[in-house]
């Protein structure tokens, strides 16, 4: 209904996409990725939770919805011209929420975790409704069983809308309307059944880092970029490239697994980190680096490269006046950096040879593997840390300010050396209790802390997340994506592509992460 309603309108265009945005279209273009979901587990106030307040429950999410899309522009703009070099975002006059939030009701005997994590693999495939279709690419689905006093919450979308920590917010706001939508008013101007009539006036969106600040790059750094980009085969001798993992484009599927590390334990593994001089993010990538090493043979990778994913917004200036966003690390936009980390033949070797005799049968760390971990997590710290340092400068998005035609570059790489083994994207710590969307609370609390009110039983909480992406077909090989809840543990989640990937290596490479990570708990 809605669509019919934004066709035949003057088109508004509101800016042309960012750099960040076009690369992310262009995967999307040529099938190289799909999806990304964050999943939300909510804990419903018991005043919902009987299945006779079925309708109420609706429509105090819908409300919660608009107020939150309301809050952030970017979930209210289409697209045009995206097959184009320079695609635009344009202004939307309806949005039919039906298009957008899906109700699934399970019955008593379903086992709703198993319908949680088959949905969510479904989401990260599933693709968007053709772009021509003037739609936001977003979507939620509501899983509910019963009279649960939990419901499940996905948003999935097409990743040039916003990035996974766009994504968190989104989920902090809607936490916060959800508990406002409780105070009883549920008229919304604009809002008529399921059609939301936007704005008149244009809405600010967030503007792209390249737009809002320089991002130099010195010339040694920009050569060997250059260099690296454009050497011929023949010439490149970096045994540390993924040449063990071929990139291949179809059959396009999704390969998803996920783990989750109770709160205890995350306090433990979070007390090692620090006393380690290192974090959960450098963690992961030592933790991959000896589980790489040991499932894959010297032969075929004497070295290894990763990348982690790093955000922007800390970067960025404050947000204009009339944001309703109010400040730019609350941006649903689209922020996101790598950086790349190399573990040399050397270190590889020495890690090698220290693995048991059999480690394809799934041993604890030795004393010395431990050692051997701990220097490697500091050392990816350092690096992360650094870079924080070093700001804007020698940037990848700096470099992307001469890519003139996305899809052709993505298209031309799918063909070339796999460059990481494994990527790392932590969004961090939700705060599941928030009561503001400014909070900025991201301590780690006990599930019994938090607003001390007398309404708290009627109060909405977040007890859970699971983020994930659907596979990147040039990126690396192995992508992992944690993401925590402030006193209720962490999730941790690896996607990897089907068609180049065996299914068997994800698995034992998971399963190492999740053994080893109880040990340190322990």
């Amino acid at each position: 209904m809605a669509d019919r309603l934004n066709h035949g309108t003057e088109t508004m265009v509101l800016r042309k996409f960012g750099i960040n945005e076009t690369y992310q279209l262009a995967m999307y273009l040529l099938d190289q990725y799909r999806g990304t979901t964050l999943s939300c587990r909510y804990a419903v106030p018991p005043r919902l939770a009987p299945a006779e307040s079925r309708t109420r429950l609706e429509e105090e999410v819908k409300v919660a919805v608009v107020d939150t899309i309301m809050r952030h522009p970017m979930m209210q703009v289409g697209m045009m011209d995206a097959t184009s070099k320079i695609p635009l975002w344009i202004q939307l006059q309806n949005l039919d929420l039906k298009q957008h939030i899906k109700w699934l009701y399970i019955k008593g005997h379903d086992d709703f975790e198993q319908t949680v994590q088959e949905t969510f693999r479904f989401q990260l495939d599933d693709r968007f409704p053709d772009l021509s279709i003037k739609r936001p690419g977003w979507k939620i689905t509501v899983i509910r069983q019963g009279n649960a006093p939990i419901m499940e919450v996905l948003l999935t979308w097409n990743h040039p809308h916003f990035d996974g920590a766009g994504a968190k917010v989104f989920h902090e706001d809607f936490l916060e309307m959800l508990n406002n939508a409780g105070n009883g008013a549920y008229e919304r101007t604009g809002l008529d059944g399921d059609i939301l009539r936007l704005p008149q006036a244009p809405p600010l969106l967030p503007t792209p880092i390249e737009s809002l600040k320089s991002l130099p790059l010195d010339l040694r750094y920009l050569a060997k970029v250059f260099w690296e980009e454009t050497r011929p085969r023949f010439l490149n001798r970096d045994v540390s490239q993924a040449a063990w993992c071929p990139i291949r484009s179809s059959p396009y599927k999704t390969q998803f697994r996920a783990f989750f590390v109770d709160n205890a334990s995350l306090l433990a593994i979070l007390a090692l980190c620090r006393q380690n001089k290192t974090t959960i993010t450098g963690l992961l990538n030592g933790l991959a680096l000896i589980a790489f090493s040991s499932h894959l043979d010297s032969n075929v990778a004497p070295a290894f490269q990763s990348s982690t994913i790093m955000d922007h917004r800390r970067n960025l200036p404050p947000a204009p006046s009339d944001a309703p966003w109010v400040r730019s690390d609350r941006a649903v936009g689209n922020y996101v950096t790598q950086l790349p980390h190399r573990f040399d033949t050397e270190l590889v070797a020495r890690i090698r040879s220290k693995l048991p005799a059999d480690a394809s049968e799934g041993r604890d760390l030795s004393a010395d593997l431990r050692r051997e971990l701990w220097a490697v997590s500091a050392q990816n710290r350092l690096e992360i840390v650094r870079k924080l340092e070093a700001g804007l400068r020698n940037d990848l998005v700096g470099v992307f300010k001469y890519v003139t035609d996305w899809q052709q570059t993505m298209s031309d790489m799918a063909k070339k050396t796999r460059q990481f083994s494994w990527l790392v994207t932590n969004i961090g710590v939700l705060d599941g209790n928030t009561s503001t969307g400014l909070s900025t609370n991201t301590t780690t609390r006990s599930p019994t802390d938090g607003n001390t009110k007398s309404d708290d039983g009627q109060r909405w909480s977040i007890v859970r997340a699971q983020f994930g992406l659907s596979a990147e077909i040039p990126a690396a090989a192995i992508e992992f994506a944690p993401v925590s809840v402030a006193g209720r543990g962490m999730c941790v989640s690896a996607n990897w592509p089907d068609c180049a990937v065996d299914a068997m290596l994800g698995e034992r490479i998971m399963a190492d992460m999740e053994r080893w990570l109880a040990q340190l708990a322990s």
